[in-house]
């Protein structure tokens, strides 16, 4: 067991820290010929992780990482990666990518991978966490069962909520029951009991990790998972189980949008919605957007409009963005928010965005569509598209349904919502 370095030595340590010289702290890391004073000096930068971390170049993360790779003492390679665990996390899977480079070259005589049972049954949680980190990347039988007693047994919540991200990237079929156990989990399974923003990242990988093994029995628990009385993880569900595109997801997203009583569950609804658009397989799309909207207005009965026009405001992805104008466009009720997103679209970058806005306001409102659009002609230029893809709205406003589906298909060219709704 590492011990502390002398008082007077700590002392001196401990000012370099209150200094901000973090280099000469490494320095001491990285070369002192005493085992102690490497101790103490990463434990140091370690007690002081978040002011370093302010102050990180990545030079420092390097040396650090060097030092993790060469030091002969777990006790001393702990204190390092505590200090990597928050300056930042991504710096465990470069150790790996150097250990995976050169397997013989490990800092004890153990090489690559096997190094990392030794690490795993470490009472140490760094080390366990860059194990597991590891497990992730090997993949064999082996690690699959190491990983798997992980998820049983660990009791630290950083490496337990890594170690479910290892198994939903191994993706085997076995990790679905532990891992679902882990949705269930509460404060007083843990040792860090009152961390609840842990315990709330250890559910996100869960259900993230459920989504990416895919199989049946992963989707089951998610569904199991939906109908918790933990809105938060509910939420999480809700948003992400669109991900498996089946048709059966689109009746249980659909059903959340209903809830008036929270905001949040509808937004994450409606997200789930236009997930299981663009997950769905291109022959099976049309038939699962019919079905949303049937169900839509079969049975929920607030308005979302304002939902999907925010996924149209502001999703990064075009297809969710292509996706949620055009479902704009088929709902029975609008909202002043809802035309506004689609009326501010006709003047986006994106020229099939554009073409769905169009097509989607000849739907809705004639009273409310008519005072936006005119104001927007006012603002743009008569030789934009915007300005002609407006025009065309208002010229439609006041055609019958059969006109204007006739004009709006010869205009835009969308006669199906696959069209530009099913591809980047």
């Amino acid at each position: 067991m590492a011990q502390s370095p002398s008082p007077d030595t700590a002392d001196y340590l401990y000012s370099l820290a209150n200094r901000g010289e973090y280099g000469e702290l490494i320095r001491h890391i990285r070369d002192h010929d005493n085992q102690h004073v490497r101790y103490g000096a990463a434990g140091i930068v370690a007690e002081s992780a978040d002011a370093f971390a302010e102050t990180v170049t990545p030079q420092t993360q390097q040396a650090l990482i060097g030092c993790v790779l060469s030091e002969p003492s777990d006790a001393v390679r702990a204190n390092i990666l505590n200090v990597l665990l928050t300056v930042d996390e991504s710096t465990f899977d470069t150790i790996i990518t150097r250990l995976e480079a050169d397997p013989e070259s490990t800092p004890t005589e153990r090489p690559y991978p096997l190094i990392l049972t030794k690490w795993h049954s470490s009472g140490r949680p760094s080390l366990r966490f860059l194990a597991v980190v590891g497990f992730g990347r090997v993949g064999s039988q082996s690690t699959i069962n190491k990983l798997r007693t992980t998820l049983s047994r660990e009791t630290d919540l950083r490496v337990l909520r890594r170690a479910i991200e290892a198994a939903g990237t191994v993706g085997d079929e076995t990790f679905v029951s532990p891992i679902q156990d882990h949705l269930r989990a509460d404060n007083d399974e843990f040792q860090q009991a009152a961390n609840s923003k842990q315990i709330a990242a250890v559910k996100e990988a869960a259900v993230e990790a459920l989504v990416e093994i895919g199989t049946n029995a992963a989707y089951e628990a998610l569904v199991t998972a939906s109908r918790s009385t933990d809105d938060e993880l509910k939420e999480q569900v809700i948003g992400k189980i669109g991900r498996f595109g089946a048709q059966e997801t689109v009746d249980l997203v659909v059903d959340e949008l209903d809830d008036d009583s929270n905001e949040s569950i509808r937004e994450e609804a409606a997200e789930g919605v236009i997930t299981t658009f663009t997950e769905t397989e291109f022959d099976e799309g049309d038939a699962v957007r019919q079905q949303a909207i049937e169900k839509i207005a079969e049975d929920v009965s607030t308005d979302v409009s304002e939902e999907f026009a925010s996924i149209v405001e502001e999703s990064p992805h075009r297809l969710e963005q292509r996706n949620a104008a055009w479902l704009l466009g088929q709902l029975e009720g609008s909202s002043e928010k809802a035309v506004d997103s689609l009326v501010d679209t006709l003047d986006d970058d994106d020229p099939d965005l554009r073409r769905i806005a169009s097509a989607s306001l000849t739907k809705l409102d004639q009273a409310t569509v008519e005072g936006k659009i005119e104001t927007f002609l006012e603002t743009v230029d008569e030789d934009t598209e915007a300005h002609t893809l407006a025009s065309f709205v208002k010229s439609n406003l006041h055609d019958t349904a059969a006109e204007a589906k006739k004009e709006l298909v010869e205009y835009t060219h969308v006669t199906s919502p696959s069209d530009y709704t099913s591809s980047e």
